[in-house]
């Protein structure tokens, strides 16, 4: 009662900020305010100093559609729409590479933001790219190659597909302490996901694999290695590729980098970034980390980005780039946000501190 209670205050302030033209006012006190903190993150007084520079905002969508799908949830095709209209009317909205290079250059501009896509699923196509197209905004999408036009999937879509197929009531012995989940509600599936996919992501591919073939097993679901429609193919790449939408590098198969031997992370950047130089006949030099946290990825990556050519690479750490930020570790933000006036002042408040 109370969250909703929050809910309903925070969205009436954001809307009253939104449609009042407070905002703008406060757009520009954060343009030039930022807040002090120390070394330990911490605020210190006098709490706010102004700002050195200006920062990029790296925004990041995965899947754009009406499908409802709690399990893997997309932003809706009119929340999207919304927010594309919202940053072209009130954001300089860049590509990712023109940020990169004014980020270098102390050349940003006021409310820098870039829009990104992970994966490559096929609704970016048939969804997303029509808004993009329609209201000329630049976005980069990166692919994990190994499924581009195939009906191949990645491995967390076959852990989505288990829960939401699932009609068990418990799941039993799964994971290192053998947990036991229950699975009578929606609620219940969703808990137990999240609480199995933190636990994947900590493991090397082959124990990986391994748990992902015991969980299917034990949720008595078909494994759904292969699913229809659900990629993008390198026909909509290339349509895509004409009107300002850029393609980087989410490795081959989608492994957890920190995970994985040196060699191995040299053949996923490589012939990922390889297969679509080959198909799009232009240079790949922007990469995004699967998953993307700290414990994510790791100075060899990072080492092995820069020697194959590539400019950046960005992460899911939240935050906003300013110049001197690392351009292998990108901060992003993910919109959660389907309420305008929400995402307006979330945009702004993410900036400010």
């Amino acid at each position: 009662m109370r969250r909703r209670v929050r809910e309903y205050i925070f969205k009436t302030v954001a809307c009253v900020i939104l449609y009042s033209g407070a905002l703008k006012l406060l757009n520009g006190f954060v343009n030039c305010f930022k807040v002090k903190r120390n070394e330990s993150g911490h605020l210190e007084v006098p709490f706010f100093v102004k700002r050195v520079c200006r920062n990029v905002q790296i925004l990041t969508y995965h899947r754009v559609n009406d499908d409802l799908d709690p399990f893997f949830s997309g932003i809706s095709i009119a929340a999207f729409r919304s927010q594309m209209e919202y940053l072209a009317s009130n954001c300089a909205v860049l590509s990712l590479e023109d940020a990169v290079y004014r980020l270098r250059h102390s050349d940003v501009p006021d409310n820098a933001v870039v829009v990104t896509f992970d994966d490559g699923y096929k609704d970016n196509f048939s969804n997303a790219f029509p808004i993009l197209k329609q209201l000329s905004i630049p976005a980069s999408i990166f692919l994990a190659t190994d499924v581009v036009g195939s009906q191949r999937v990645l491995w967390h879509d076959r852990v989505f597909s288990a829960f939401r197929e699932t009609q068990v009531e418990w799941l039993n012995g799964i994971g290192i302490d053998q947990r036991r989940y229950p699975l009578t509600s929606l609620e219940d599936k969703l808990s137990a996901q999240r609480e199995v996919l933190n636990w994947l992501w900590a493991l090397n591919d082959d124990e990986r694999f391994f748990w992902i073939d015991r969980l299917n097993s034990e949720l008595g679901v078909c494994d759904r290695k292969e699913t229809p429609n659900l990629m993008l193919n390198w026909d909509e790449i290339k349509i895509m590729q004409q009107h300002i939408v850029t393609f980087g590098s989410h490795t081959m198969t989608h492994p957890i980098l920190s995970r994985i031997s040196i060699e191995r992370i040299k053949t996923e950047i490589q012939c990922s970034k390889k297969t679509i130089e080959e198909h799009l006949k232009v240079p790949v030099r922007t990469f995004a980390y699967p998953v993307g946290r700290n414990q994510d990825f790791n100075e060899d990556a990072k080492i092995l980005l820069q020697e194959a050519g590539y400019i950046c690479a960005v992460t899911t750490i939240p935050g906003t780039n300013e110049s001197g930020q690392d351009p292998f570790e990108l901060r992003r933000a993910t919109p959660w946000e389907t309420y305008l006036p929400a995402f307006a002042a979330k945009l702004n408040w993410y900036k400010f501190c």
